[in-house]
């Protein structure tokens, strides 16, 4: 159910329908406009804008981009470094979305805030499968026989 519910979510994203203006952008990540329109012209971010002298609407893939930018700005690295390690943070998080949507996970909820992840089996011994085990906020990974 969950799956079904992040497909469509990763969707609407995907198909960049949902999209801010300038002022939400700046109100929802405390980057001043200026700055957010410098960042455009160096080729960081994308908007959209329909006709000339109109607002600038911004994907909400954009939004993201932007807090991961500020993020590392504020941990006191430079502009340059700070747009390359939000790249390699959006590189990361294309091989795990991979890795989960190739995967067929099976999550099993066993109470409150504890559960059970079906990960796969080992490559090299189809009889044995690993699974990760969340209790307390705690992860740990184990391995069983199918």
């Amino acid at each position: 159910m969950s799956i079904l519910l992040a497909d469509r979510f990763h969707k609407m994203i995907g198909q960049n329908n949902l999209r801010v203006t300038m002022s939400q952008l700046v109100e929802m990540t405390g980057v001043s406009s200026s700055q957010i329109r410098y960042w455009e012209k160096k080729g960081y971010i994308e908007s959209e804008q329909e006709e000339k002298n109109q607002n600038h609407l911004f994907p909400v893939t954009m939004l993201f981009r932007v807090c991961t930018i500020k993020f590392f700005l504020d941990q006191g690295y430079t502009l340059a470094v700070a747009v390359k390690k939000e790249q390699e943070r959006r590189e990361s998080v294309k091989l795990l979305r991979k890795f989960i949507l190739n995967q067929k996970l099976n999550v099993k909820q066993l109470g409150p805030g504890k559960g059970e992840i079906e990960i796969g089996e080992i490559a090299e011994d189809p009889h044995i499968e690993v699974y990760a085990t969340v209790k307390n906020g705690k992860t740990e990974l184990h391995l069983r026989q199918k």
